[in-house]
């Protein structure tokens, strides 16, 4: 019976992707958008079948059975059900916004994907499996609105857009499973897709406008910390297009007078002292690193400039480089390794074999400085390789696409050439 259904919902999803408007505007062939589909599917039916029977405990197959519950008190309690949501378990009731344990805000994060898989389970009869092809469906939405802004920006890098967008190993793999992580990614998309096009067309739409504030509100509720890292980035990017060739400049000042009121925040009271937040999520993850097989030793993170400052170096490493090959935790994490280690291969390439670039969009310098100043708050916090390697990865998009399409492969190709003459 579920085989049935899921192969009814399959084709019916293949079929959609080919007619629905948005993903013909795409211009990619219908065959190959519905490929990029499968890999996508595949993905995710692997992913939940290594977290349901490889893994004990994980957040996935707690999402599932939570979900159930909610699917039953939908049609046995429904004023329950819609209320609950709005209701905080914790002594201290709501608790602060930017606390990362025993607060409603906290809460909110796993209680949106239980409301959204308890809907799914009505049309797939409670079936995990099936639940995965109707989240990444969804998903997909924001891979296909993301390839349509850069294909806007670099029409002759088809190929290299579609790996980079939807076949990079550990992209597709964690924003495929049931997880935040896919929500994540759709709603950054979907915000730069938005965004994007309203810039180009100097039409700011009301619908535009609704639909990225609704994506930027499902981000603050599902990790309000990258909103934090987000809002600069933002920022940057408006500014930036006022004045598009002194985008560099504009984001360097944005981010250094961001920077500086993030430090100045340190004298002001715990409740909006944001080095302080950071340095209590790097204890709360350090209490979870306890508890993992993948922990690994991080230095103390104070609320100080200094202290900032001399953990740079370590922060660096541990998003940017970690897991090393020789660090054998598992099969999964060598594979990483070996992704991590062909990125870094890449941006070495790009920084001693760049294009001579007259002007770079404004779009290019967000999708860089967002992605570097993620990594570096993963790099500051998170101690533990398995969360290192699963926050960071929808994020190479944004890194990669400039990195590619700015290597001069032409002279690279020259290369072998000039050595041996």
């Amino acid at each position: 019976m579920y085989y049935l259904l899921f192969f009814f919902y399959l084709t019916l999803f293949c079929w959609l992707i080919i007619r629905i408007k948005f993903f013909k505007k795409s211009g990619i062939d219908g065959r190959i958008i519905v490929g990029l589909f499968l890999v996508r599917v595949i993905a995710g039916l692997i992913n939940g079948y290594i977290n349901l029977y490889y893994y004990q405990g994980t957040d996935t197959a707690g999402f599932q059975l939570m979900g159930i519950d909610e699917y039953h008190l939908l049609f046995h309690q429904p004023a329950e059900y819609f209320t609950n949501i709005f209701q905080s378990g914790h002594q201290s009731g709501y608790g602060s916004f930017l606390e990362s344990s025993n607060s409603f805000w906290n809460d909110t994060r796993n209680n949106i994907i239980v409301k959204m898989l308890s809907v799914f389970d009505i049309f797939s009869g409670l079936n995990f499996f099936i639940n995965s092809l109707i989240f990444n469906f969804l998903i997909f939405f924001g891979a296909v609105g993301l390839y349509r802004v850069f294909i806007d920006i670099f029409p002759a890098s088809r190929i290299i857009l579609m790996i980079c967008i939807f076949l990079l190993p550990s992209t597709v793999y964690f924003s495929s499973g049931i997880h935040r992580d896919g929500l994540i990614f759709l709603s950054l998309s979907m915000i730069i897709y938005y965004i994007y096009f309203m810039i180009r067309s100097k039409k700011y739409l009301l619908r535009g406008i609704l639909f990225t504030l609704l994506y930027i509100s499902l981000i603050i509720l599902l990790r309000n910390f990258v909103f934090i890292i987000l809002f600069p980035a933002l920022l940057a990017w408006f500014l930036a297009e006022q004045k598009p060739n002194y985008s560099f400049w504009v984001f360097l000042g944005v981010y250094f007078f961001i920077g500086t009121l993030f430090f100045c925040s340190g004298f002001l009271p715990s409740a909006f002292n944001l080095p302080l937040h950071v340095s209590n999520r790097q204890i709360d993850f350090i209490l979870i690193a306890k508890r993992g097989a993948s922990a690994i030793n991080i230095s103390p993170l104070y609320p100080n400039f200094r202290s900032f400052l001399n953990n740079l170096p370590q922060a660096v490493n541990h998003s940017f480089m970690r897991p090393y090959l020789t660090e054998h935790l598992n099969f999964l994490y060598t594979l990483s390794g070996i992704e991590i280690l062909f990125y870094e291969i890449l941006i070495f390439l790009f920084i001693f074999f760049r294009k001579k670039i007259i002007s770079v969009y404004p779009l290019i310098y967000f999708s860089v400085f967002l992605t570097f100043s993620m990594f570096l708050a993963i790099g500051y916090t998170i101690p533990i390789i398995g969360a290192i390697v699963r926050y960071r990865s929808i994020y190479f998009p944004f890194l990669l696409i400039p990195v590619l399409n700015y290597i001069n492969w032409n002279r690279l190709k020259k290369l072998p050439y000039s050595i041996t003459s």
